[in-house]
């Protein structure tokens, strides 16, 4: 069993009460868009930079870094699209960043999750 829902950098809604509740009751919570909707953070916005400071660290992807965070718990699977054999690769190899506590921190800043909300977000 697994519950799918939207969580990417922008919308991080899930974080106050899906994962810790699915990590509880051992439910895997599968991230569906986790670049979001056609709005992954431009590399010039403050998110942006904070995602290629690490990446650069790293000699990753921006995108590599972003899976690697939405992933760092784990209960927590993503799910994203790959046109190509090389993009499924390159999402794969996320699998293999392991973010320290600094790194995760600077994203959180970047990216706060903001207020519980009264429902979950959709697409």
């Amino acid at each position: 069993a697994c519950n799918q829902v939207l969580y990417h950098l922008q919308e991080r809604a899930i974080e106050h009460a899906v994962v810790p509740w699915c990590s509880k009751h051992g439910v895997a919570v599968v991230a569906y868009s986790p670049f979001g909707h056609d709005d992954f953070p431009r590399s010039n916005s403050k998110g942006g930079e904070a995602l290629q400071a690490i990446a650069k660290h790293h000699g990753v992807s921006a995108r590599q870094v972003a899976l690697a965070f939405l992933t760092r718990e784990p209960e927590v699977f993503a799910i994203p699209k790959a046109s190509s054999a090389e993009h499924a690769t390159e999402n794969a190899a996320a699998g293999n960043l392991v973010l320290g506590a600094d790194e995760i921190a600077a994203l959180d800043r970047a990216f706060p999750r903001g207020p519980k909300p009264r429902s979950l977000p959709m697409l």
